[in-house]
Formats: C-alpha cells, sequence, structure tokens
C-alpha cells in the first residue's frame, strides 16, 4: 500500500468531533459488522464508526454519499488497493485486541542457530533515500553521529560488528567514476558514484563498525535506455567497471571492510534464474582474479527477488540455486526482498504481523530443500515498499513505536525460522528508516533493535506461542554460557497479560519497550508517537551523543505483567537450559 495516512476531525454539528486515522485508497474486505449505509463523506463515516461500539475500522466507498461500512477488529487483515475507497481506524492509535489473561510460555530445544551479527541494516542510493545529498563521511559531525549510533548495533552483537548492505534499486543506476571511466549525465535512471563518496561511505562503515555486503550494479539503468532500442537488456554482465571500483578499494586498503557481493537488485523480472547464475559466475571470476587469498576473499551472496508479500513464494531463489550450483559458484546465503505493508491500521493485527514467519517458513523449506548448507538473508525487509518522498515530516508513517511491534516480531520470526541476518530497509532515508531521514534522531524501531541484538543470543530456542495476540520467543541469552534463556514477549492487546515460563524458574529481571506519553517528531503519542520509554524511562541520545545503554530491572517473580502494546525482553538466568551452557571440551 502506498496511501497516505492522515488524521481528520469532523466538526460539523451533526458529527460529534470525533477524530479518525485515515488511509486513502484501501479497501477492507469483510468483517462487517452492520449492512452498509449512504454516508455525506468520510469524516461522517468516522463518526458513524465511533457512535457504534460494534465497530473498530471502517471503510468509506465512492465520493460524496457513498457507502459506509463498519469493520469489526480483523477488518486490516484483508484489503486490498481500491482508489475509490478510504479506510481507517477511530482515534489516533489503531484498536488493540484483548490479550488472555495469562499465557504460559513452553521453551523447548534449540531450533537454529543465527549469524552472530544477524542485525543487518541497509544504505540505499535510490534517490529517494537521499544518498547523494547526504554526507555520511565520518569526518564530518553529522556523518560521525550516524555512525556512533550504527556502532552500537554492531556492538551489541556476538561477532561484535553489523553487516551494512548497500543496496538498493539505486544502486543498479550506479556507473563508477574510477580509473578514467566517466559518468553519464545523472537523470532518474542514471548516477554517479565517484571516488570521494564511495571513500565518505567506506569510512562510515568502518566508524559504524560495521562490514559491507556489496550491491554491485548491473547499471540496469544505462540498460534502460538499450532495453528501448533493443527490446531486452544487456546480457551477459560487463565486469569492467566492477573491476575498477574494486581495485581501487583494494589498493587503498579499504577491502577488509567488504564482508560480500550482491549482484544487481530485484533482477527477476529482467533475467531468468540461469541468467542470473551465469552473471554471478563472472562476478565469481572477478573476486578470484582479485583476492587469489581465499581466506581474505568476500563470499556471494543473491539473488535478491523483488518481493515476498505472503507465503506464496516463486521458485526463483530455488531455481537460482540450482543453477549457480551447476557451475561451481559458491553461495554463501540466498537473499531476498520482504514487505508484507503493515502500517497504523494493522501494527496491533496479529494475523498481520503473522505474515513474516509464514514467509520465513516457506522461504527455509525452499531453499533447504535446495542445498542445506546455504545461509538466508533477508536482503531487504521494511514494513514497507518505496513509494515515500524524499524526506519531510510531514510524511512519517513508520518512525513510530507502533512499527516497532511489526520490527521486533519479524526479526523474532526470521531467528525461529533459520535467518543467517535480517537486513532492514534501511539504516536512514525516507520515511521508515531505523534513524530519522535528516536528524539522525534514532527512532523506536532503532531502540528495539538494539534490545533484540542485546539480549537474544543466536541460538534459538523452540516455544509454542509465536503467533497470537501474545507473541514469544526465546533465543539463548546473548553472551550466557551458564543456562540463561532470554524471551521476548510482544503483546499486541490492550490490557496486560500475565506471562510465565514453566520449567524454567523465575523471571530475573526485564526490559520493556513501551510508547511515551511525550510527543515527539510524530507529533503524537502512543503508537503513533516517535518516542520510546524503557522501563518507564524515555530513551534519548545523550549530550554528548552517546547512545543510552538498554538495561533490565530486577523482577524475581515467577510471572511477570506484560503491559498493553508492548515489547518485553526477559532473562531468564535460573532457567539451566542445556543448550546454553558451555560445552565442556572433549580430551582427546
Amino acid at each position: 500500500m502506498v496511501s497516505r495516512v492522515g488524521l481528520v476531525a469532523c466538526w460539523l454539528s451533526s458529527c460529534a468531533a470525533s477524530s479518525c486515522t485515515l488511509q486513502t485508497g484501501v479497501e477492507y474486505l469483510g468483517n462487517d459488522v452492520k449492512t452498509a449505509t449512504a454516508t455525506a463523506d468520510e469524516a461522517h463515516c468516522c463518526a458513524a464508526c465511533a457512535a457504534n461500539p460494534e465497530c473498530k475500522f471502517f471503510t468509506y466507498e465512492g465520493g460524496t454519499d457513498g457507502l459506509c461500512h463498519h469493520k469489526n477488529d480483523d477488518a486490516p487483515d484483508y484489503s486490498r488497493q481500491n482508489a475509490t475507497c478510504t479506510s481507517g481506524f477511530v482515534g489516533a492509535s489503531p484498536p488493540s485486541p484483548p490479550p488472555p489473561a495469562h499465557v504460559a510460555v513452553a521453551v523447548g530445544g534449540k531450533r537454529w542457530e543465527t549469524g552472530p551479527n544477524f542485525l543487518c541494516w541497509n544504505i540505499d542510493s535510490s534517490e529517494n533515500r537521499g544518498f547523494f545529498w547526504r554526507n555520511l563521511s565520518a569526518a564530518g559531525a553529522y556523518g560521525a553521529q550516524l555512525a556512533r549510533q550504527a556502532a552500537a548495533l554492531g556492538r551489541a552483537q556476538e561477532a561484535g560488528y553489523s553487516l551494512l548492505r548497500f543496496g538498493g534499486t539505486g544502486n543498479d543506476y550506479l556507473t563508477y567514476e574510477f580509473r578514467g571511466t566517466k559518468c553519464p549525465e545523472a537523470s532518474d535512471t542514471k548516477q554517479c558514484l565517484n571516488e570521494t563518496t564511495w571513500r565518505s561511505l567506506l569510512s562510515f562503515t568502518e566508524a559504524a563498525e560495521a562490514k559491507m555486503i556489496f550491491g554491485v550494479s548491473l547499471n540496469t539503468g544505462l540498460d534502460a535506455q538499450a532495453r528501448r532500442l533493443s527490446g531486452d537488456f544487456p546480457y551477459p554482465w560487463d565486469p569492467r567497471n566492477a573491476r575498477q571500483i574494486l581495485q581501487w578499494t583494494i589498493d587503498n586498503h579499504f577491502d577488509h571492510l567488504l564482508f560480500g557481493f550482491e549482484l544487481g537488485n530485484e533482477q527477476n523480472a529482467k533475467y531468468t534464474a540461469q541468467q542470473a547464475a551465469a552473471d554471478i559466475q563472472v562476478l565469481h571470476n572477478l573476486t578470484l582474479e582479485l583476492w587469489p587469498d581465499a581466506s581474505k576473499r568476500p563470499v556471494l551472496l543473491g539473488p535478491d527477488p523483488h518481493s515476498y508479500h505472503n507465503s506464496e513464494i516463486d521458485m526463483y531463489v530455488k531455481d537460482w540455486l540450482k543453477e549457480t550450483r551447476k557451475l561451481g559458484v559458491p553461495i554463501f546465503a540466498a537473499t531476498h526482498h520482504e514487505y508484507t505493508e503493515v502500517d497504523s491500521t494493522s501494527f496491533t493485527s496479529a494475523a498481520a504481523l503473522s505474515v513474516s514467519g509464514e514467509i520465513a517458513a516457506a522461504v527455509n523449506a525452499s531453499v533447504r530443500g535446495e542445498d542445506p548448507t546455504v545461509h538466508i538473508v533477508g536482503g531487504e525487509i521494511g514494513p514497507h515498499n518505496g513509494g515515500s518522498p524524499t524526506c519531510t515530516h510531514d510524511y512519517m508513517r513508520w518512525a513510530s513505536f507502533g512499527d516497532s511491534l511489526w520490527y521486533a516480531d519479524a526479526l523474532a520470526a526470521k531467528a525461529r525460522n533459520g535467518y543467517y541476518a535480517l537486513c532492514r530497509q534501511d539504516y536512514i532515508g525516507a520515511d521508515y528508516g531505523l534513524v530519522d531521514c535528516s536528524t539522525g534522531t534514532p527512532l523506536p524501531d532503532f531502540y528495539t533493535g538494539l534490545a533484540f541484538a542485546t539480549f537474544m543470543g543466536p541460538k534459538v530456542l523452540d516455544t509454542n506461542t509465536s503467533n497470537g495476540t501474545v507473541r514469544s520467543y526465546a533465543h539463548c541469552a546473548a553472551g550466557a554460557t551458564d543456562g540463561t534463556v532470554a524471551a521476548l514477549v510482544i503483546n499486541l492487546g490492550d490490557k496486560h497479560s500475565a506471562v510465565s515460563f514453566p520449567g524454567l524458574g523465575n523471571v530475573t529481571s526485564a526490559a520493556v519497550l513501551a510508547p511515551s506519553g511525550e510527543e515527539g517528531l510524530t507529533n503524537a503519542t502512543g503508537l503513533l508517537g516517535s518516542e520510546v520509554a524503557l522501563n518507564g524511562r524515555v530513551l534519548r541520545v545523550g549530550k554528548d551523543g552517546q547512545v543510552p545503554e538498554i538495561t533490565t530491572e530486577a523482577v524475581g517473580a515467577a510471572a511477570i505483567r506484560a503491559p498493553p502494546t508492548s515489547i518485553s525482553f526477559l532473562l531468564l538466568s535460573s532457567a539451566n537450559h542445556q543448550d546454553c551452557m558451555k560445552q565442556p571440551s572433549i580430551l582427546v
């Protein structure tokens, strides 16, 4: 969905000043609580819903004197784009369902193990991400602060660094102005990456304590003109321009920052799986030439097709893996794009959040069915697929705590289904980054990711409650070798819910993230506010630029009361879980 969310108030005397959050161009399907009635406009439909206790969401269909449909709690789970409709809910925060009074979480054995830098994030060179006007150089105060914040994400992880994926649609529009190559005149599909900008990005990567997955350009921006002339995209890929930037990177001693390569972005609409495999074989041969020492050679990832929205995935990734294996190309990880289109109408929808796990299970089955040795990386995962203006505080649909309910669940669902890493689209840019697109201020999703990396170690344990209104996940606690379990509990409901872990002892301590009552960048509070509180304390970067530490408070009880619409990270230090113990050395 690319519709704009806004607030409307009905000030007519016949309309009881109800305030509603609207989403234009969206129709909710089914889940009606009464027969549709003719209504003057969206504002009157909002007021009619507010006056009906059974109405939680609504759809206004048509122009003047259209139909007003009253919907129940499940309305956002079934929607479609429809230019003649406007949908929404009463108030500034979406309705939350009632949670169960008590949830007993059964924690089983080790299920999977993520990568040691599971929390990955993207820098996208697409025009509406502001890459070319935003100076990321760590030599400047702005770039240094962005890097300082990102470094906190890396230090919290077992590897001690994050993966930074430099990719996106804009990367395929890049020509590299290195070693005599001159860039064409810039346009919507032609951009130039020169030595100055590349050096700035590398300095940012190093200061951010990250290593880069470099999405190498297929020059499809240039190819767009060729396709208009020839009817097809050029094939096979010409590596000469890539060789120039990579040789410069090696010669200037920056290649230690390169973790791996992808080739092209969302190429499944342009090339067959067989063609894409042949192209990455060309890239593989280039890495053999430039890095004869295999221990220093960056790995290969791909093919990052666009884009999964539900569990009905296609076979492109599976077919690509089959073709690369035939060619003898070593693939470190299979990657894909994913946008499940959650927004302010579905932040508290269990069904909407469960889509991430459903996709993950389908991808796991497909990839591991073809090659069980290949990792899985969510190469570009976000709440929304493009369509955002470059940067404006008038358009901040996902800069809110409500989005963190989705992000926390997506992180846990991908880990639970065997992913090596989830690369969040994106770190900065448009209105769904981890930090604000202009000021760089950390948003609730940033702190949610930091908390996940701080407490949830790579070893993922099985649980029995990961898809309801109260959702729970368990890992071995980060850095623990004494059997400590870390649990993540997400309460989508409108009331407290008691959560316990039978057989694992007391909840020792907790770090609870919840909406703040203070207004921030979105001029709203609650689920749609841009502020987040940790155990009641609003999180903000210090005057010295340091990111606040994510700390716990003592609990010492068999159950914790998870607050409404909250994200709780719990430590169970007396669990003595065998999979979370340090394994004894075996003497030979």
